[in-house]
């Protein structure tokens, strides 16, 4: 009787077993998926939605230009889109018409037409992190013109055109926006920006094509884009943000003579001070600089020479910083969030008070700028080795 229960514990090890062992029953083959790289979404002239993807063509993927295999002219990638009167018809419109499934984990960039973003970005934010393949820190783009016009760019570092947005809004030189911020912004009621890109032909090329570039930031009041910061005002930005990122100034030392710096770091020290009802932010501003190029011909092997590019630095970071004071003054956007900064330094006042009127508090704050800068190189010379030999 032993022996029997033994042989029957024996045997019913395997057979509990066999259910684990019957493999990945609900696998997916990777011949069967259509690996997405980026999606853009658009809104028709008749208010419906145009949804366009980028999906890599593995049997085009042996070299650097592509060939063999696919239907996109030598490319190793393919484009398509589809329109519906929701993003998610679109999507299955053109789920409809391809042999494998459309699989949206690798997808890292999503770019939205500029029409699109005017009129709001708010439905995005229900089909995007709807979908449990997508990742939350995939960046959103706003681009001049259709979106999906950025997927036949011709960029000639990388293979993919969504490869060459990737990078450029993850650079060292921008901002980036994730889906996750912009979606936290606007979840608080607050006012967020969207790195802005567009289309531009290269120059002086034998052969013409047409590359990125990145000009700067969408302004946007709640979901709505409103304006764009560019130039001063996106450099301005990145200071009341402070989030400082790499970028060069040019400005002149004197009429007509003219020194590039390269801002390397910063940091800034926003302080809210309520009187009454108004609002006054106290920024103390820290700014590190390398000299890059100087048409003005002088010496900073001097130090009173030195002192004054580094008051003219400061100079122009604070202009930068009242230009996008003035553009967000003028929308009435909190693009930098300083509300935050009111909120956790008087949580009481801003509940009761600030908060239901704060587009018009904000449009009457008052900025006090004081900016500090260093010259922390010069390069291998202090002046022009022409000059210096006359």
């Amino acid at each position: 009787m032993r022996i029997l229960r033994r042989l029957c514990s024996i045997t019913a090890i395997p057979i509990l077993m066999l259910p684990v062992l019957t493999g990945c029953w609900d696998r997916v083959e990777t011949n069967d998926v259509a690996f997405v790289l980026a999606s853009s979404v658009d809104l028709e002239d008749d208010g419906k939605y145009r949804v366009a993807y980028i999906l890599p063509l593995p049997g085009s993927m042996g070299g650097a230009s592509g060939g063999g295999g696919g239907t996109s002219g030598g490319k190793s990638y393919y484009v398509d889109s589809e329109v519906g009167t929701t993003m998610r018809e679109a999507v299955g419109k053109l789920q409809s018409r391809m042999s494998r499934k459309i699989f949206l984990s690798h997808r890292r960039i999503v770019i939205i037409g500029e029409k699109l973003a005017k009129r709001g970005i708010g439905p995005l934010f229900d089909v995007v992190p709807r979908s449990p393949e997508t990742r939350l820190t995939c960046f959103l783009i706003v681009t001049k013109g259709k979106a999906y016009e950025l997927f036949n760019t011709t960029p000639k570092f990388e293979r993919f055109p969504a490869e060459a947005i990737r990078e450029l809004t993850k650079s060292r030189q921008s901002i980036p926006t994730s889906t996750k911020d912009i979606g936290i912004s606007l979840s608080f009621g607050s006012d967020p920006i969207v790195s802005y890109m567009k289309e531009v032909k290269s120059q002086a090329s034998n052969d013409p094509h047409e590359e990125i570039e990145v000009t700067g930031y969408a302004q946007f009041k709640g979901d709505r884009m409103v304006g764009i910061f560019k130039d001063d005002e996106a450099h301005g930005l990145m200071w009341l943000e402070n989030n400082v990122k790499e970028h060069g100034l040019t400005f002149p030392i004197e009429s007509g003579k003219d020194i590039t710096i390269m801002v390397t770091k910063g940091h800034a020290d926003i302080t809210p001070i309520l009187q009454d009802d108004h609002v006054i932010f106290d920024l103390k501003l820290e700014a590190f600089g390398q000299v890059r190029e100087d048409l003005a011909k002088i010496d900073l092997g001097k130090p009173e020479n030195l002192h004054k590019v580094e008051r003219k630095l400061a100079d122009q970071v604070k202009k930068n910083v009242q230009a996008a004071v003035k553009q967000m003054q003028k929308e009435g956007t909190d693009s930098a969030q300083l509300g935050l900064l009111i909120w956790r330094r008087y949580p009481n006042i801003w509940n009761n008070k600030l908060q239901a009127n704060w587009q018009n508090a904000f449009k009457d704050a008052e900025f006090r700028i004081n900016v500090t800068a260093t010259i922390t190189e010069t390069g291998l010379i202090n002046q022009n080795v022409v000059e210096e030999k006359k």
